[in-house]
């Protein structure tokens, strides 16, 4: 299957209206104030999560606990996706700089629809490889 790219949205990039309204479904929209946690390390949470506005800082910490952003991330962006593939706890915080708008795909409700529709699974599974494959280029060296 070769699939072409029909939108920007980087979850549903290859996906048709009807493939869209079907996993609009089990879509949760909240909003977050600023400065506010969305994400904590350790979190057994496998939700992917898109953000339709504002910006988050994506945090980690050391040995001795000290914070470091890693890195900002802004609308259209998706946390979450290495998690989804992965069980792991969250290894990350995130935390909102702005007013934040997300987009929640809740794991369990998504990993049904994705069993009961093959087709829309590779097409999601696609637009989180080319998400990993851009946050990949970002942390090696020019």
């Amino acid at each position: 299957m070769i699939l072409h790219k029909l939108n920007e949205h980087p979850l549903y990039c290859y996906m048709n209206p009807q493939e869209i309204a079907s996993i609009e479904k089990v879509r949760i929209e909240q909003t977050f104030i600023a400065h506010e946690s969305i994400i904590a390390i350790g979190e057994r949470n496998r939700d992917l999560m898109c953000l339709d506005e504002g910006s988050v800082s994506i945090q980690v910490e050391d040995t001795q606990g000290t914070i470091t952003e890693v890195a900002r991330l802004h609308e259209g962006s998706l946390i979450g996706e290495m998690n989804y593939i992965i069980p792991t706890r969250r290894t990350a915080n995130v935390v909102s700089l702005t007013e934040v708008v997300a987009s929640y795909y809740p794991y369990a409700e998504l990993c049904a629809l994705l069993a009961q529709q093959p087709i829309l699974a590779a097409k999601l599974f696609a637009a989180l490889n080319i998400q990993l494959q851009m946050k990949l280029r970002r942390m090696l060296p020019a």
